[in-house]
């Protein structure tokens, strides 16, 4: 972990270990504070009072309930992050509320490292980390995606992922002092590459849901994933982001892990959505980053004249009211 050296008043040389705050108290915010905590000081911060509440009272976040947050980590309200300073924030909340927050927070954090952890594009199809770079100018802002389920993260499993920026010097900054023995962060320098692999994956992992419900089998899951790693690549290299980045951790890797397990909200929409199940009760009580982010995905790809079959398929279920079994269609 990397240390900053300072002088105290009796000119002895001591250590200030630098702190983390983390920005969205659900599986993925929480999983992120158990990983941090045993290096560095962690805050975990939710937008809910009562949320927050809860957590300091049971020690259990009602999102993440198989693990207890120790007393090491400083639990608090996101309004309160005004009133303290950290070395490095985490953004772990949904893409949805993510303006209006960032507009609050501004004059407080800008300036202060920050690494995006939303996946999604914003409602205009733009990219969120253009938002923060633009909000927050004096900070510099990377970008993590990887096959990283936060049960396995907060279990301290090895898990690997990209830190995306604008240049590798931030990349690797974040890297080398981000990095620890089970969570290790590989540096690259194509942000656009991340993000278009973390919107994608979420809408392949849909279609991968669906063909699983419909029982089309394990030939026909790899058949989706191949050609779903291609329309990352094809959308992707239309907005000038570079070849390598879909076969890494943010892109293979992430595919790969989100469109195979049930265990992935984005998979088991599809295969609730398969056996018949519709959208508003399967949406009821969660969050589906690829449902949310579909009809951007969609707008995206039209604005830049490229065909993105999968995406399609599965918006024409989810918003056209066609059958599941049109995901067939891709194969003609």
């Amino acid at each position: 972990m990397v240390q900053s050296w300072l002088l105290n008043e009796g000119n002895m040389l001591t250590t200030k270990r630098e702190s983390i705050g983390i920005l969205g108290a659900g599986a993925f915010g929480t999983a992120l504070a158990l990983t941090y905590h045993y290096d560095f000081p962690v805050t975990l911060f939710s937008c809910f009072e009562n949320h927050v509440a809860s957590m300091k009272q049971t020690r259990i976040n009602e999102f993440f309930r198989d693990f207890k947050i120790p007393e090491t980590i400083e639990l608090d309200v996101t309004a309160n992050l005004g009133m303290c300073r950290y070395d490095y924030l985490f953004w772990a909340l949904p893409i949805k509320p993510t303006i209006d927050i960032l507009e609050n927070l501004k004059s407080s954090i800008n300036g202060t490292p920050v690494i995006i952890c939303s996946k999604g594009l914003l409602p205009d199809s733009s990219f969120i980390s253009d938002l923060f770079q633009k909000t927050l100018p004096a900070s510099k802002i990377g970008y993590l995606a990887g096959p990283n389920f936060a049960v396995e993260l907060a279990l301290g499993k090895l898990s690997l992922a990209d830190i995306a920026s604008k240049s590798m010097d931030i990349s690797h900054m974040f890297a080398d002092a981000l990095s620890t023995k089970t969570f290790k962060l590989n540096p690259i320098d194509d942000m656009k590459g991340a993000q278009i692999s973390g919107a994608i994956k979420n809408v392949i992992a849909i279609a991968s849901g669906i063909a699983y419900g419909l029982g089309l089998g394990d030939n026909t899951h790899s058949a989706l994933l191949t050609m779903g790693i291609a329309e990352m690549e094809r959308l992707g290299m239309s907005l000038g982001a570079k070849k390598e980045t879909f076969y890494g951790f943010c892109g293979l890797g992430d595919l790969i892990m989100t469109a195979s397990s049930t265990n992935s909200r984005n998979t088991l929409l599809g295969v609730e959505c398969a056996k018949g199940k519709s959208i508003s009760e399967l949406l009821q009580n969660s969050t589906c980053e690829g449902y949310d982010t579909l009809s951007q995905v969609i707008e995206l790809a039209r604005k830049n004249g490229v065909k993105l079959p999968i995406c399609e398929a599965v918006h024409k279920i989810f918003f056209e009211a066609q059958p599941p079994s049109i995901i067939l269609n891709v194969f003609e």
